[in-house]
């Protein structure tokens, strides 16, 4: 299924949705890639989540700007690494809710992380789990939160969105306001 597909219906869209299956760190290839390489495997990877768009999902313009706002490191001798592959597929995973300002402070809050067998097992984890609440939502209409009695598919949808974002909003705040304060006392 790709994104431009006109003639998608929306079984098609929820059975892909329903069973989508991210990449896992080793499944990115062992070379390093050119960007035409990088953005047609991304936008295999993400195309069933974008199907309501009918351009690619991501495009060589948008990963230069990634790079020039520092949301991703630049290439090395112009060729993106696994590194790149997992940060590029996890923005465009954010973008959905985020705005590049918000996944900027949320990647730099990654980027501490210095060690690449951590970005791999928290890479797996993060399309793991992406995948689990996408199939549950998929499958049960919300991700097992029950606060409404017979809640309506507008009511999930809102309290889904809204308390998922306000939570990431709110540890970018708190990591903001953390990092300040350390900074002041290192003054």
């Amino acid at each position: 299924m790709t994104h431009s597909d006109s003639s998608l219906s929306a079984s098609a869209v929820y059975d892909a949705l329903a069973n989508y299956q991210g990449p896992r760190f080793e499944d990115f290839p062992s070379v390093d890639l050119y960007m035409d390489q990088v953005v047609e495997l991304l936008n295999r990877w993400l195309s069933p989540l974008f199907f309501n768009q009918k351009t690619p999902c991501i495009t060589a313009s948008m990963i230069n700007n990634y790079v020039k706002t520092s949301i991703v490191h630049p290439p090395v001798k112009k060729k993106y690494t696994s590194y790149h592959l997992a940060y590029l597929y996890v923005v465009m995973i954010l973008k959905q809710c985020f705005s590049l300002q918000e996944i900027a402070a949320l990647i730099t809050i990654y980027t501490e992380i210095g060690s690449s067998e951590r970005i791999s097992s928290d890479f797996n984890r993060f399309t793991s789990s992406f995948e689990l609440l996408l199939h549950d939502v998929m499958q049960n209409g919300d991700t097992a939160v029950a606060i409404f009695q017979d809640p309506s598919w507008q009511q999930v949808l809102m309290v889904d969105v809204l308390v998922c974002r306000l939570y990431g909003t709110y540890q970018i705040f708190r990591y903001t306001l953390e990092k300040e304060k350390s900074e002041r006392a290192k003054k």
